[in-house]
């Protein structure tokens, strides 16, 4: 088995990994490990922004309260006023690194506003972000001399020891997807930026490589996992019955005056929330939910006829034409959209320095739970979260006294069994994915969770015999260890906060219309 030593070793390449990548190479030989191409993260996935006070009318206290809010009061204080407090020094950093945000006619950065916002603080670049800040970190790490960049690398599992009653993690082994061979490398700190979940659910915004790898790791080799039930599910993907991808219709659309609607046009979310379309995802998610089940139907609308007139082209042009795609002209017509879970507000817990409980492993990014995030995350906060925490975790390794273990290590040999089609795997896979989406998703209760803890025990007794680590078996191999920590998460959480809602018994038509008219 090959080994490597490097100073900082990355497992992802987001806007979280490559922040970090960037900053620490001042300081020594950085690798980053992509799982797919360098490109292909959940960060190139995000549409609508990323959120920092850059205006007179705005505050600090204003932006703190509204995140307090959209996590229903279990945000970490001090992780969510660190945060804010460096929101506009990481947006002036991103445009160090060449982002171009979109600007006002004054040449001010132009803000958006989002769902849970108070004010217009949303930078972007036009419907598309993400991509623009994965392009720019992209093609700075590729230039930078001391980033190694290795593609299509699969983490396996962490290289831990105790040391001093101390467990220190020393290096990571690691799947070269395209030749086959396993490497172990070494480093003085293992960093986690490989981003959330979502495959876990049926339905999901995520790319097919989130698959929890960085968070099944980092709880095999024993870091503590804090805040797992808390699941976010985004009112507003695309319907497409036709495919198996799923579009995210960015919350910057609803900023902009579109508006939620039913199947025959009508707006109905002033009933749920006094923000109406643009309430916290939770509760816009779960009255989306109720609403298709109420009335019978495969999905609801968004309205973006009411925008002015070349506003969706210009500002929106992804959402545009995608919806093309498809059959819409969303300047004319509505646009089809279900629920569809989206980030994963709980992960690897870490202080204000993206330190885990393991000496020399970090957290940063989706994989981690930071605390900012509390029940559910406010929108646009994901990216933002992402920088600020990947800049202080440089930081704190340039100036710590972390140290290249030479210590010896057993070089595993794994083997895949005769028995194990690809077929097998990816039926548990999709298994998986519907157990988690009807058991615990948008809408949970108490009885459905107990049976999900017992289909899930049967489904890994089914799969005791995977015992390989290619890519697919690993992969359901960290969707079952994600799974059972959210599962064991909702079960011990038993009231209804943020992302976590328990029913005690179905919502009928006539309860809620009596409801809404009182």
């Amino acid at each position: 088995m090959e080994s490597l030593n490097y100073d900082f070793v990355v497992l992802g390449s987001g806007i979280a990994g490559l922040t970090f990548a960037l900053e620490a190479a001042a300081h020594g030989k950085v690798l980053v490990l992509c799982k797919a191409a360098l490109s292909e993260t959940n960060t190139a996935y995000a549409q609508g922004g990323i959120a920092a006070v850059l205006s007179a009318t705005d505050s600090f206290e204003q932006h703190v309260q509204d995140t307090h809010t959209a996590g229903s009061g279990l945000c970490d204080e001090a992780a969510v006023r660190f945060m804010v407090a460096r929101a506009p020094e990481a947006i002036e950093w991103l445009q160090q690194q060449r982002v171009l945000f979109d600007t006002a006619i004054n040449e001010t950065i132009a803000l958006g506003l989002e769902g849970g916002h108070s004010q217009h603080r949303i930078a972007h670049v036009k419907d598309h972000t993400g991509l623009s800040i994965q392009q720019a970190l992209s093609k700075a790490a590729l230039q930078h001399p001391d980033i190694t960049v290795f593609e299509h690398h699969l983490g396996i599992d962490l290289l831990t020891q105790t040391i001093a009653e101390e467990k220190v993690c020393y290096g990571v082994q690691v799947l070269d997807m395209e030749s086959g061979n396993y490497k172990t490398i070494l480093a003085k700190a293992i960093v986690l930026a490989t981003g959330g979940a979502g495959q876990v659910y049926q339905f999901t915004t995520n790319p097919t490589i989130a698959t929890g790898d960085g968070l099944a790791m980092a709880h095999r080799a024993g870091a503590a996992i804090r805040n797992m039930e808390f699941f976010q599910f985004h009112p507003t993907a695309l319907y497409d019955p036709t495919s198996t991808d799923t579009f995210l219709i960015s919350e910057a659309l609803r900023g902009a005056g579109a508006e939620l609607v039913l199947p025959d046009g009508s707006a109905f979310m002033q009933h749920y929330h006094p923000l109406g379309s643009l309430a916290p995802r939770d509760i816009v998610a779960r009255a989306v939910y109720e609403q298709m089940h109420l009335h019978y139907s495969e999905c609801l609308y968004l309205d973006a006829t009411r925008l002015p007139e070349g506003v969706l082209q210009k500002n929106f042009p992804g959402i545009y034409t995608k919806c093309k795609t498809i059959g819409v002209d969303a300047a004319m017509e509505l646009i089809p959209i279900v629920p569809a879970a989206h980030y994963q507000c709980g992960g690897v817990q870490t202080n204000l320095h993206g330190q885990t409980s393991i000496v020399g492993l970090y957290a940063i990014g989706e994989v981690s739970c930071t605390g900012v995030h509390g029940a559910n995350r406010l929108a646009s906060n994901s990216l933002l979260e992402g920088v600020v925490f990947a800049r202080e975790a440089a930081r704190h390794v340039a100036v710590s006294e972390l140290q290249l273990l030479c210590t010896s290590f057993k070089s595993i040999v794994y083997s895949l069994p005769d028995n194990c089609s690809d077929k097998i795997v990816l039926k548990a896979r999709k298994a998986l994915q519907v157990l988690m989406w009807e058991k615990a998703g948008i809408v949970r209760t108490a009885e459905g969770l107990l049976e999900a803890t017992y289909q899930l025990a049967e489904l890994k007794y089914s799969l005791k015999h995977l015992q390989g680590y290619s890519a697919m078996v690993q992969e359901v191999r960290n969707l079952l260890t994600v799974v059972e920590l959210i599962l064991d998460a909702c079960v011990l959480r038993r009231e209804s906060v943020g992302g976590h809602f328990i029913e005690s018994e179905p919502v009928q038509p006539e309860a809620w219309v009596q409801s809404v008219s009182c």
